[in-house]
């Protein structure tokens, strides 16, 4: 067998996130090749540290002749591929391993949307559309599961429990600035921007020896940085509160420091960084979106909706001995189902079937 992962990008997203995390876990006994559609190359130095065989595509569009390029030279790479599989992760990558199928060979397709929804209802019917071209779709949980997907498999995402672990415990006794780490895109779906929002309401409140770690990049960087600016000039000092520091490929040393992750998403799938925060045992305040809510509740996280957010906030910063008791309850919870090993097996349980 060959499993070919199919990527949109090998970007710093969840999903390019897992598609690394299996690629790990596979290399070393079955055959695996990891193809970016795109030329986004975040994530490259993490494949090479770990031999992944990787390509890309430099698909610009898929309504140019670079798809034609792109789907030529996916089949030089894997036309001669014992047993293939496609692992497509993401919309436009099941829609190439459909384009690929069509003109070239009938290649297995598994496929995961990495979301809990999609917001153009043109990509909902090509998918359904084309249900009949593959043969399981992966969700993260049950609640996940949506019209325009085919024969539902729940796998959730894993990540590598002891890669993670932090040694030193966490101290309930804060002795420096409250460090609130957001981690991810700063995108729309990940709503970036509340962190203005949330950091007015703490000083309005007579909390103000708080700091946002951000670490991620984004097409929303520009209006955060404005927003920001804004506020400093209203309120002196505002900016402090603030610590942009772009991508990093390394996070553990974030998780390490920081007091409490925080997810103000509009829209989710299963995010990578619940599961990374739960194995470093970081206390969790999230939006209930997406897949979250079935396996985080305000018994092992804080889950609040952007109304009562900024409340969930303060409630952890004044009393964090009991964030930490909740966070040790879900890091119990996740270890065993959730740490990639397990994961990993699932997946390549539902690859051998679909061969």
């Amino acid at each position: 067998m060959t499993i070919i992962h199919i990527s949109s990008s090998l970007g710093g997203g969840g999903a390019e996130q897992m598609v690394l995390q299996l690629a790990k876990c596979s290399t070393s006994v079955i055959k695996t090749i990891v193809i970016s559609i795109s030329d986004d190359n975040t994530l490259e130095p993490k494949f090479k540290e770990h031999q992944i065989e990787y390509h890309f595509l430099n698909v610009t569009s898929f309504k140019n002749s670079s798809l034609k390029r792109g789907l030529q030279k996916l089949h030089s790479i894997i036309k001669d591929q014992d047993k293939p599989i496609f692992h497509c992760h993401q919309y436009h990558s099941a829609i190439l391993g459909t384009l690929y199928r069509l003109f070239y060979k009938k290649i297995p397709i598994v496929f995961t949307l990495h979301s809990s929804t999609i917001e153009i209802y043109n990509r909902k019917l090509m998918l359904f559309a084309t249900k009949s071209f593959r043969k399981k779709d992966i969700v993260f949980s049950e609640n996940a599961k949506q019209w325009y997907l085919k024969n539902n498999v729940v796998i959730p995402n894993g990540v590598d429990f002891n890669e993670l672990s932090i040694t030193s415990s966490r101290q309930s006794e804060i002795d420096h600035p409250f460090r609130f780490l957001y981690l991810g895109r700063l995108s729309d779906e990940k709503n970036p921007l509340y962190m203005v929002t949330a950091a007015k309401k703490l000083i309005e409140v007579g909390l103000k020896d708080f700091v946002f770690d951000v670490v991620g990049e984004g097409k929303l960087k520009a209006q955060l940085l404005k927003l920001i600016e804004i506020e400093t000039a209203d309120h002196k000092d505002f900016e402090r509160h603030f610590n942009l520091l772009g991508f990093r490929s390394d996070i553990k040393p974030y998780l390490q420091t920081a007091n409490t992750l925080i997810l103000p998403s509009k829209w989710e799938g299963m995010p990578m960084v619940i599961i990374e925060a739960a194995a470093a045992k970081l206390p969790i305040i999230s939006t209930p979106v997406g897949s979250i809510p079935d396996f985080l509740n305000n018994d092992n996280a804080y889950v609040s909706d952007l109304s009562m957010f900024h409340q969930s906030m303060i409630d952890c910063i004044q009393n964090y001995d009991k964030a930490l008791q909740k966070t040790q309850q879900l890091y119990d919870e996740l270890k065993s189902s959730y740490n990639i090993d397990v994961v990993y097996q699932a997946h390549l349980n539902l690859y051998k079937s679909a061969l």
